[in-house]
């Protein structure tokens, strides 16, 4: 009997301190699903919890919900419990979310709304998944919320604002919005405050008729937007502050970006491949702080007199500056590269690449298209533009005023009708107008019409082209130098990323030069070509030598060996190093890394260059593989190369190599400006986000702790490449609680962005004492445990007593 009592009171014993140090989550009544945080009762389903909730109150989610949709007419929070395992998941099965006036908070949760046509207010609000009436917000905190309208058949919008309404979209929240056939944002047509922030998150917009539709003040910072296949437009006519970010407004029906007041500060945006333009900004547009915007492959499904749409890659209406540390590419655009629409609109373009537009719908002004102010610096290269009537690069209206530097050295035609194949170099602006179009090539000498214009200020209508005069120079006719990187896609780019250690593939192009002819052609058995040899100067014969100089930064390292060897080729004919050039590694007369000699004329006697090679400026080319130092800082490594010949040397060609970095801000959120140690981050790549926004295939790149801090208390890691990231924190500084979220941040491919990524994490304390559920389940256990002990101690006196 003494011993089942003593096994008694053991396993009693044993299971109140179990029970004592049980969750509350573990404890919950089975099947309840939501707790009222503040009373600690605790229901069956969210929607009885939302029912009983008062208003300010938050529900803790215990476990995945559903719900049959919100109508709300109180502040309330749904957030996941904290000592959940997972994010809990919240479905809603019939109904969206219909908020009057309130404030509505997800936090650390999943929100999946599929198939959810209407808010549970069909009287007005029957045909959009969630509508905010006047004062209302909705807040995403680290949550990841899906809205598909797959399944629909009313065409809804997914998220209506009336007025002075807030979308916050923070902490490593990613929300998606896709599949509807309106708008993923839309607002009522009034211009009372609709303000979205997303910071440190993502948000898409993919597949709907448009993603920002309305005078929306959308603020952007460190994330990634991503607006793509609108049926019609990316954005229309919302205000926009883009800091620290990567935004893509690509493959919409009609305009990419379309912004009223457009910022773009230290950040990368594209707009390619819409169907009317890329960017317009109505109101000011601002450049600045080393940003990257493409603007590539735009249609011009548009009118001429549209009062929104002009046939233009980027559109102004208003005031606009682009940043001489910016880089602007317009290129390959069926619209005119810039279209400064009034005479109110202004440019100040201080750096750009404006290239092979075509101006299909206005007919002219292929690169430039001015009604207003615009002054055009000396390093935005605008060029090879073209248009069907008149004005390749640049027209000037009647009243309008631009500001125009001289033409670059190098640039040079390309080789189509111009100049009948030939790539002749631009020696100046000529005239271009209609019906007496730039012409340098006619049969005859009086059919052509060769009108210069100097650079400068120019106030009076002005037709211009970027070409040469008479006596046209072919670039060929001198080796030149060209400087790509090959990427992983085998295309040929001019900057690309690495991570330290990686490997870059470079090439180096020149040319055979046509004055080769000079030194190797017998003229007694070829009388005729003695015109040709007199264009080009005289040099001795028997001798070409040619050099080619290549200069890295001293954190790549040239790499020669059997799996990365250096190739020197001519055509598709591969030299023999010591034989065909001389390989010079690190010449003691210069800073090069190394430097390439070969004697063309010895390489025209061997057979090895041919007289077609000539004729047809054939390519030389080096091939070789460099690797980023495992030192590298996040910055930008040059590449330099160049040709000197017979006395002369080439422009020289530059490329880039990228790697990027981390600072991670830890601090107390009751003091966001005081910098917390002893917390640790791991840093994951990963190859896209599945249906539920999580990563697919994360590897872990670095693990960060105080050893990795700097002088102004950042958690620093260097040498990232282009590539899907995000940051978790995986210990908390002793005292606080560690943040579940996870911030995503992107490096887009083959560009190249300057600064480091910034990351804040917040954290708070952890509080003295639990929530009243519980210390509701300590008290017990501890009251069992005492209980216990007291019969514990009664048995012992009755044994001692015996």
């Amino acid at each position: 009997m003494k011993k089942v009592k003593q096994r008694l009171l053991s396993w009693i014993l044993a299971v109140a301190m179990i029970c004592a140090m049980l969750p509350v989550t573990a404890l919950a009544a089975e099947g309840n699903v939501a707790r009222i945080k503040e009373t600690g009762v605790e229901y069956v389903t969210l929607d009885e919890a939302v029912t009983a909730a008062q208003d300010g109150q938050t529900i803790e989610l215990l476990g995945d919900a559903t719900t049959s949709g919100l109508e709300l007419r109180k502040d309330l929070s749904i957030e996941g419990a904290s000592d959940v395992a997972e994010k809990p998941t919240i479905t809603f099965t019939d109904k969206g979310i219909a908020l009057w006036g309130k404030t509505l908070t997800f936090k650390d949760c999943k929100v999946n709304m599929i198939g959810i046509g209407s808010t549970p207010y069909t009287a007005e609000w029957g045909w959009m998944t969630i509508s905010a009436s006047v004062n209302a917000k909705l807040v995403l905190d680290n949550v990841v919320m899906t809205m598909d309208a797959t399944g629909t058949s009313n065409s809804p919008h997914a998220i209506y604002f009336c007025s002075n309404n807030v979308l916050d979209v923070v902490n490593g929240s990613t929300l998606t919005i896709k599949n509807y056939k309106q708008d993923a944002l839309e607002w009522d047509g009034g211009d009372g405050g609709y303000n979205v922030n997303i910071k440190d998150s993502k948000f898409i917009s993919d597949h709907n008729r448009s993603g920002f539709t309305g005078t929306f003040y959308a603020t952007i910072e460190n994330s990634i937007v991503d607006v793509t296949d609108s049926s019609g437009n990316g954005s229309n006519g919302s205000h926009f502050i883009i800091k620290d970010s990567t935004v893509k407004f690509n493959d919409n029906g009609s305009h990419g970006l379309s912004a009223a007041n457009l910022t773009i500060d230290n950040s990368v945006v594209e707009a390619n491949r819409n169907g009317i333009c890329g960017i317009i900004a109505t109101g000011e547009l601002d450049i600045k702080n080393e940003s990257i915007v493409d603007i590539k492959k735009n249609k011009a499904n548009c009118s001429m007199t549209s009062a929104w749409s002009r046939p233009g890659a980027m559109c102004l209406k208003g005031t606009g500056t682009i940043s001489e540390d910016s880089k602007v590419t317009i290129t390959d655009n069926e619209g005119c590269g810039i279209y400064l629409w009034n005479n109110s609109a202004s440019l100040d373009m201080k750096s750009g690449i404006i290239q092979r537009n075509t101006a299909t719908k206005a007919g002219k002004g292929g690169g430039i298209y001015n009604e207003g102010t615009c002054v055009v610096s000396d390093a935005v290269q605008i060029y090879n533009n073209h248009a069907p009537n008149a004005v390749d690069d640049i027209f000037n209206a009647e009243e309008a005023e631009i500001t125009i530097a001289k033409t670059g050295k190098g640039w040079s035609l390309d080789g189509g009708e111009d100049c009948d194949g030939e790539k002749h170099l631009i020696d100046g602006w000529y005239d271009d107008v209609e019906g007496t179009r730039w012409e340098a090539h006619a049969e005859n000498e009086e059919d052509n019409h060769i009108v210069e214009v100097e650079a400068g200020v120019l106030s009076i209508p002005h037709a211009l082209k970027a070409a040469h005069g008479k006596d046209a120079q072919n670039k060929a006719s001198e080796p030149g130098m060209e400087k790509v990187i090959i990427n992983a896609d085998g295309e040929e780019v001019k900057s690309t990323s690495a991570a330290k250690g990686d490997k870059v593939k470079f090439e180096l192009q020149s040319n055979v030069p046509e004055e080769l002819l000079d030194a190797v052609i017998d003229e007694a058995e070829n009388p005729e070509v003695e015109s040709l040899i007199s264009l080009f100067s005289l040099v001795e014969r028997g001798t070409y030598l040619l050099t080619i100089h290549d200069q890295m930064d001293e954190m790549l390292e040239l790499l020669e060996d059997e799996e990365n060897p250096i190739v020197v080729k001519i055509g598709d004919k591969t030299l023999t190093e010591d034989v065909d050039y001389t390989l010079i590694k690190k010449p003691a007369n210069n800073h090069c890394t190394f430097e390439i000699e070969m004697d063309l004329v010895d390489l025209y006697d061997k057979g090895i260059i041919t007289r077609k090679d000539i004729e047809d400026a054939t390519e030389i080319t080096v091939e070789y593989t460099a690797r980023l130092s495992e030192d590298a800082t996040a910055g930008t490594y040059s590449n330099i190369a160049w040709v000197t010949y017979n006395n002369e040397e080439s422009e020289k060609s530059q490329v880039d190599v990228d790697t990027y970095g981390v600072k991670v801000f830890k601090y107390n959120q009751a003091s966001p400006s005081v910098a917390l140690r002893d917390a640790e981050f791991e840093i994951y790549s990963y190859d896209s986000l599945d249906a539920e926004g999580e990563p697919v295939n994360p590897e872990l790149i670095a693990e960060l702790s105080d050893r990795d801090m700097n002088d102004e208390e950042r958690y620093v890691y260097d040498g990232l490449k282009a590539g899907d990231y995000y940051i978790i924190e995986s210990k908390a500084p002793d005292g606080f609680v560690k943040s579940e979220a996870k911030l995503f941040f992107s490096i887009p491919k083959d560009e190249d962005i300057y600064n480091y990524v910034q990351v804040k994490f917040a954290n708070s304390p952890i509080p003295h004492t639990g929530g009243t559920g519980t210390r509701m389940y300590t008290i017990a256990g501890a009251v069992i445990i005492l209980g216990a002990g007291a019969l514990l101690v009664v048995s012992r006196r009755k044994k001692e007593d015996k």
